[in-house]
């Protein structure tokens, strides 16, 4: 009776675990767990000292490009262009490097270098080179799954700065956008790279977009944007839903758009400007609730906080913008440098373009609490920082630099 007793006991302990709480997802992608630009930290500094945080250590051998970087508790993940050749580069947090793989051509023409950001799901690793090579590959090792190429298998076509998606991962599919007249965006198994579904779309070349996976009531839309539109495909079927003309004189519709309580917003260049939609009960429809033109974004990115949205002025301004996210007035401005911007733990973090200024805003106050200058690195400062266990990380070039913003108990 005892021995049964200590049986029932044991499994009990071993098999009340679900599933999930047995083996954790590990999820690691652009611009953060959900690509709005927030990243889930706590206890992070509210003010930086004058000449900003510390630098905890930097690598100045990476490589040409302006992919960031990806975060996991033990490893970090980054695409270097070496000699033109698409390199995924795996540190240990402390920097230290753990392996290295070539995977695909990169982008040597017109800002030549990566720019793509990995997207990590559990032990394997998604990855996409500027010429329209993707590979899925181990983490542990590099070792290489299966690839494709967006040129040759599925008769693609490159943008003028090359393609700039971060691939998007959805159970077991992984989206990828060719570009091609009719093979314009394709669905994968993410396992084996065997094709789920091609969309014709609009048939036309990509912009420089990674994507956003919409869930309302249940049905899932994928919205992103060719060179003259803005679409919404069904997600399991690849059937386009909507589309919007989004011509511009800069058509480079590169941010991933913001979707909270059935709105869409999106941010596009100078004469397009800012948007916001509301989609229908079923994803299958779009209506336009506010536009401003004035406003322009390149790919910055933008964050919602509230009824608040906080986005750079675009072009030559140097303004870091609060707008009302009901009617798209201005509420308020900064300067800060335009470049992008990210949020964590109740502050908001730019880094600008041309200067390399990163400053800590309070988006409450509207205050700059904290600056400081990335020095190291070279050519432009177009990479979106990171921020992981504390750490706020922020590639430059051929830099990664790490940097300590966590609160000292």
């Amino acid at each position: 009776m005892k021995k049964t007793l200590l049986f029932v006991f044991i499994a009990t302990i071993l098999f009340s675990c679900s599933p999930e709480e047995k083996k954790q997802t590990v999820f690691e992608q652009w611009r953060g767990e959900n690509r709005d630009g927030k990243y889930q930290e706590q206890d992070l500094l509210k003010t930086w000292p004058e000449e900003g945080p510390e630098l905890l250590w930097f690598n100045e051998d990476l490589g040409e490009g302006y992919g960031s970087p990806i975060i996991t508790d033990s490893a970090l993940y980054i695409i270097a262009s070496r000699d033109s050749i698409a390199t995924v580069v795996a540190f240990d947090i402390n920097g230290n490097i753990k392996w290295q793989k070539d995977f695909g051509s990169e982008w040597n023409t017109s800002y030549p270098g990566t720019r793509s950001t990995p997207t990590l799901i559990n032990d394997l690793l998604y990855v996409s080179s500027g010429r329209g090579d993707i590979s899925c590959m181990k983490s542990k090792n590099g070792d290489i799954i299966w690839s494709k190429s967006l040129l040759t298998d599925f008769h693609g076509k490159t943008p003028y700065f090359g393609y700039a998606q971060s691939l998007l991962i959805n159970d077991s599919m992984v989206y990828a956008m060719p570009g091609g007249a009719d093979t314009n965006i394709v669905a994968l198994n993410r396992y084996n790279g065997n094709i789920i579904w091609i969309s014709k779309a609009k048939g036309e070349i990509p912009a420089y977009n990674s994507p956003k996976i919409v869930d309302i009531n249940g049905n899932q839309v994928l919205v992103t944007y060719s060179k003259e539109n803005f679409m919404g495909i069904d997600a399991k079927t690849g059937n386009l839903l909507w589309s919007e003309s989004f011509t511009s004189k800069y058509p480079n519709h590169a941010n991933t758009v913001i979707y909270e309580d059935s709105s869409i917003f999106t941010a596009a260049p100078i004469g397009h400007g800012l948007l916001k939609y509301k989609l229908s009960e079923d994803g299958s429809s779009i209506t336009k609730i506010w536009h401003d033109t004035i406003i322009g974004n390149y790919f910055g990115g933008m964050i919602k906080l509230g009824d608040k949205l906080y986005t750079g002025a675009g072009g030559r301004s140097k303004e870091l913008l609060m707008l009302n996210a009901n009617t798209g007035a201005i509420m308020d401005s900064l300067e800060t440098g335009n470049g992008s911007i990210i949020y964590a733990d109740g502050m908001l973090y730019t880094y600008a373009h041309k200067r390399g200024n990163v400053c800590l805003v309070n988006p409450e106050t509207f205050e700059i609490k904290g600056s400081f200058n990335v020095k190291k690195g070279t050519k432009e400062h177009f990479s979106h920082p990171v921020i992981k266990n504390g750490v706020l990380y922020i590639r430059h070039g051929n830099a990664l630099l790490a940097y300590d913003i966590k609160l000292k108990k």
